[in-house]
């Protein structure tokens, strides 16, 4: 009886442990500013279909992927400007 009951105890914490940590480590696969992101924004990021990864995100919403200066997106939904994006000319930069 005593085996049976030790080995019911390690099947249930193996079992606990297989179901958990899949869902723990999630969150530590998408990383903002350097920082893992949350279940919630990791669960949002994975729905969107984002790689994995590191990613930038300024205070005016925009983000993109670390290493790159290429805004991706906004989180408040507005588009990046042209010159947010580097794609404006300067004066006179066409004439060089």
């Amino acid at each position: 009886m005593r085996k049976q009951t030790l080995l019911g105890v390690i099947v249930a914490v193996t079992l606990g442990v297989l179901m958990v940590s899949p869902t723990a480590n999630a969150q530590n696969w998408y990383y903002i500013n350097n920082e893992p992101a949350s279940p919630d924004v990791a669960r949002v990021m994975a729905g969107r279909g984002l790689p994995f990864g590191y990613y930038w995100l300024r205070n005016n919403g925009n983000w993109g992927m670390v290493g790159s200066s290429y805004i991706m997106g906004n989180i408040y939904g507005r588009r990046p400007s042209l010159s947010e994006r580097g794609l404006l000319y300067s004066p006179g930069e066409l004439l060089r």
